[in-house]
């Protein structure tokens, strides 16, 4: 494959310049992380992959990120730094938890890169101790920092009703070639706000991080929202509905946390009080639609929660009818 061929050729170029403790150092992170991406690759594509990425030696990574001040953290176990490699700025992420398979990461965001959904992957690194990843440069800020900032109501406020339909739309597309678009099934598990970035010059969506992603195998295809419905989280649950937060303390299972917080409540009663204020009782309706498309997707019993195209058909619905609301106000 041509990818690894790349691999060889700079390995060998570089070399000369390294001291041998380092470089030998490299090499045995070279070859250890290499093959665990090509297994992935492998079991992803069933032989039928391309790599359009870049690789990437450690020299290239500290000359490109040693100058950097400017940090965007969107979650503990990942650190993501801007750089400069050929003249122009790109992402440079560094993994800090060993409980993320970053090589299942690398290899499902290569074969997803075309989707204006997914950040882009420029390249990667092996020559460190676990993988960095280079992405493409976006003024971002997580949706998580969106919704949950303190003390920011100006950013919660810029964040309405149809600009989170419209985000809910694009995270579903991606979500839906997830599960599509490979030779098996393959299922997030972890789709929370922190995961997805907005790029702020063009306000479009962009899901970040598929370590955590696994492939179905054939007649097991039933989970529909990006998380499992049994996964119990160790901390505070950041809902992909964006409408509030429940402490996992006292319910360990996001499924039941969820069921239990909306369970006889109102639409109204549990939304973000900032969309009430921007588009009153008129939304009520799309509110209460949204919210029962919520209860399905966390039901307990896997046939009765929608697949993700019919999730990603009720969103665009959704979105239709407020931008219908929105034009007969104007």
């Amino acid at each position: 494959m041509q990818f690894f061929r790349g691999l060889t050729i700079r390995k060998k170029q570089s070399s000369s310049s390294a001291s041998a403790e380092r470089w030998k150092k490299e090499q045995n992170y070279y070859l250890q992380n290499g093959s665990a991406v090509l297994e992935e690759l492998l079991a992803l594509c069933d032989g039928n992959c391309r790599i359009p990425i870049r690789y990437f030696t450690a020299t290239e990574i500290e000359n490109a990120i040693k100058h950097s001040e400017n940090k965007m953290e969107h979650y503990s176990e990942v650190g993501i730094v801007t750089g400069s490699l050929d003249n122009r700025l790109v992402l440079v992420r560094f993994n800090r938890s060993c409980q993320l398979n970053i090589y299942r990461d690398i290899a499902i965001t290569a074969q997803m890169s075309h989707l204006k959904n997914v950040l882009r992957l420029v390249g990667c690194c092996l020559e460190f101790e676990e993988p960095v990843m280079v992405y493409e440069y976006v003024e971002a800020i997580t949706l998580s920092d969106l919704l949950y900032k303190k003390g920011d109501h100006k950013t919660r406020e810029s964040l309405s009703w149809g600009k989170r339909l419209r985000i809910a739309n694009e995270v579903a597309s991606a979500i839906v070639f997830l599960h599509t678009g490979f030779t098996t099934p393959i299922i997030h598990r972890d789709i929370k706000p922190h995961k997805v970035i907005i790029d702020q010059n063009s306000g479009v969506a962009k899901i970040v991080d598929f370590s955590l992603s696994i492939s179905l195998p054939p007649g097991e295809l039933e989970l529909l929202t990006g998380n499992k419905s049994l996964d119990s989280m160790q901390s505070n649950i950041e809902e992909a509905n964006a409408m509030d937060r429940v402490d996992s303390t006292t319910y360990p299972n996001p499924p039941i946390m969820v069921e239990h917080y909306i369970k006889q409540r109102d639409a109204i009663d549990i939304s973000d009080p900032a969309l009430l204020e921007q588009h009153g009782i008129e939304i009520r309706l799309q509110l209460e639609d949204y919210l029962d498309l919520v209860k399905r997707c966390i039901s307990s019993k896997g046939e009765d929660r929608p697949y993700m195209i019919h999730v990603a058909r009720e969103l665009r619905r959704i979105e239709n009818c407020f931008c219908a609301l929105t034009i007969g106000q104007n």
